[in-house]
């Protein structure tokens, strides 16, 4: 009988999570690594506590019949004993925060988990779970409808939702290494987009990676058994490509010079100018200016000081620093500070927020500096970033590597050798002496 004919047959007000009929549409074989699974899993939930439990049935009359004998009994005697009864048949361990979780484990348990008792701090933890999330719902070839990004309505809520129910040990690393095969594949034979492919592929692995991390996460669980085989056992990053900067497309000098006769005739355009200048000549990154307050400039000693704020905490320790503003640059500063309504050195209309996504008091004047930028010919997917790049590249040439890492405040060198500094060789190897005159005269008549 068709499953629409037989919740005709029961009444609505009969059909409850205690009835047959309540779990006979809500049960589900979830996907996986783009193959749906052969047995069915239901959802429960029980004290606060939801999860996505395998029936261990192919069929759905009896997976129906199942869950709902497991969720009158969970109802009433809560996880633990269900644990002991259903899940987990040999001892069940405790802690003092509650039952582990040794079976059964999906994507949603770990990432609670691992949310609450990890030391990454919640904005972290939230990019590297997106991440994961992401690669989880390519491995099930879920389809990715415009809902997933309505948080307001609850799409993000129930695509998340979604991707949490699949259990952590279908996650294999052979999927993840199948995965990340495909995903550069799809740049075909064009050796840029395979190279922006590879760079995307490795973000993705490394940030959802590190939600598996040994000593920061995977150390600190207590409320959930791990697989004996992590996801992430033995993958590697894709081949390295060539990270160097190799310029922007625009000369910085030509591109600042655009930007003062430009970006002054008008309020908004002011505002892009003052990113322009804190990003190129200061080296700021766009959160830094976003929260940048005028408590920040010292206008006597010519200075610019990066630190904690109410509103801003730090990247790394190594981001706070003094920096010095060039006279000509502290100038303008010190005009638009007299002109100033509040205490940030951007104006907007938006008031700055205490929450863990990306908020940008000055998305507008973002994106509207962007769009110019683009429009001047700055290539790259990142034009703002590239600017910050010109900073440290004209550091380079000018004091060296040690002093383009300082100014750029980067924990680690590497980072600005790999990353940052422009690759052009400025120094010949000297053999033009051996055809200089007059022996070039001999080579021109030969």
């Amino acid at each position: 009988m068709k499953l629409h004919k037989k919740l005709h047959k029961v009444g609505a007000s009969t059909v409850t999570k205690h009835s047959k009929a309540y779990w006979l549409p809500r049960v589900y074989r979830p996907v996986i690594a783009g193959k749906e699974a052969t047995n069915y899993c239901a959802q429960m939930s029980c004290g606060g506590i939801r999860r996505s439990l395998s029936v261990r049935t192919p069929n759905r009359d009896a997976a129906a019949a199942t869950a709902r004998e497991w969720y009158a009994y969970l109802s009433m005697n809560g996880w633990a004993a269900f644990d002991a009864k259903y899940r987990v048949t040999t001892t069940a361990a405790t802690v003092t925060s509650g039952v582990v979780k040794a079976h059964g484990v999906t994507v949603g348990d770990f990432l609670t988990a691992a949310r609450n008792e990890s030391d990454l701090a919640h904005k972290t933890f939230d990019d590297y779970a997106r991440c994961l999330r992401f690669i989880v719902s390519e491995l099930r070839a879920m389809t990715k409808p415009r809902s997933r990004h309505d948080y307001r309505n609850g799409g993000r809520k129930a695509w998340a939702a979604a991707i949490d129910a699949t259990p952590l040990d279908a996650i294999t690393p052979d999927h993840i290494r199948a995965w990340k095969r495909a995903y550069v594949a799809r740049a075909g034979h064009d050796e840029l987009l395979r190279r922006r492919y590879t760079v995307s592929c490795n973000s993705y692995l490394r940030r959802a990676r590190a939600l598996f991390s040994k000593s920061k996460v995977i150390a600190k669980l207590r409320t959930v058994k791990l697989p004996a085989v992590l996801p992430f056992d033995g993958v590697e990053l894709e081949r390295r490509t060539d990270t160097k900067f190799y310029g922007c497309g625009v000369d910085a000098v030509t591109l600042l010079r655009a930007a003062v006769d430009e970006l002054s005739d008008d309020h908004d355009r002011v505002e892009m100018l003052k990113v322009f200048l804190l990003a190129i000549t200061l080296g700021l990154r766009r959160r830094e200016i976003d929260l940048l307050e005028w408590q920040s400039f010292d206008f006597v000693a010519g200075t610019l000081r990066i630190m904690p704020t109410k509103w801003y905490q730090l990247k790394t320790p190594e981001s706070a620093s003094e920096l010095p503003v060039e006279p000509e640059i502290l100038e303008l500063f010190r005009g638009w500070r007299a002109r100033a309504t509040g205490e940030f050195v951007l104006e907007s209309e938006r008031a700055p927020k205490a929450v863990t996504y990306q908020h940008y008091r000055c998305a507008e004047t973002f994106a509207a500096l962007l769009g110019w930028l683009r429009a001047k010919g700055v290539q790259g997917n990142k034009p703002l970033h590239a600017l910050r790049k010109m900073y440290g590249s004209q550091l380079a040439d000018l004091h060296g590597l040690h002093v383009a890492s300082s100014g750029l405040r980067h924990a680690d060198i590497r980072t600005t050798a790999e990353y940052y500094v422009d690759r052009k060789v400025r120094v010949t190897a000297g053999f033009g002496k051996i055809v200089a005159f007059p022996a070039n005269e001999k080579l021109a008549a030969e």
